[in-house]
C-alpha cells in the first residue's frame, strides 16, 4: 500500500508569522491535530495540538485562568514553536516505510510532497485506518 492511497489531503495551512491563537481555533474548529506551516520557501515546519499544549503547560500548573493562557496564545508565534526538522515521504513511498519513519522519529505525522510540493499528511490515524482496513478484508 502507497503513502498517496491513504494520506490526508490537507489544505489547511499555517504561516509561521500566526499566532498560536489562529492555530487554537483551526484545532477547535476543524478538529486538525497537525498543521503544515507553509513559508515564502514551501514547507517550513509542522505545528501539532501537542506543541500548543506545550506552551500552555505551565499556565495550567500553576492553575492560572484562561486569560492567562489567552495571552500566551496570542502573543506566541508558530515559528517560536513549530519542529523544523521534518523528514517528508512522496507519495510512492509505502506506507509501511513511513510509519517506520514516524516510529524511529517519534511523530505523528509525515508531510508527503512532490517535487518540493506539499501534498498533504500521513498520520497514525491514517496508518492505523489502512490496517483496519486491511484486516477487515
Amino acid at each position: 500500500m502507497l503513502v498517496e492511497e491513504v494520506m490526508t489531503a490537507h489544505t489547511r495551512t499555517v504561516s509561521p508569522e500566526q499566532s498560536l491563537s489562529d492555530v487554537r481555533k483551526i484545532f477547535e474548529e476543524e478538529n486538525f491535530r497537525h498543521l503544515p506551516v507553509m513559508g515564502n520557501d514551501g514547507l517550513v515546519g509542522i505545528i501539532t495540538l501537542t506543541d500548543l499544549m506545550r506552551v500552555t503547560y505551565g499556565a495550567h500548573i500553576a492553575e492560572a485562568d484562561f486569560e492567562v493562557n489567552d495571552l500566551i496564545l496570542e502573543t506566541t508565534i508558530v515559528e517560536e514553536c513549530m519542529s523544523k526538522k521534518l523528514r517528508t515521504v512522496e507519495p510512492g513511498t509505502s506506507l509501511a516505510e513511513a510509519a517506520r519513519i514516524m516510529r524511529k522519529y517519534k511523530v505523528g505525522c509525515v508531510p508527503v510532497v512532490n517535487f518540493g510540493y506539499l501534498l498533504g499528511l500521513v498520520t497514525t490515524t491514517d496508518v492505523l485506518s489502512a490496517y483496519i482496513s486491511l484486516k477487515e478484508e
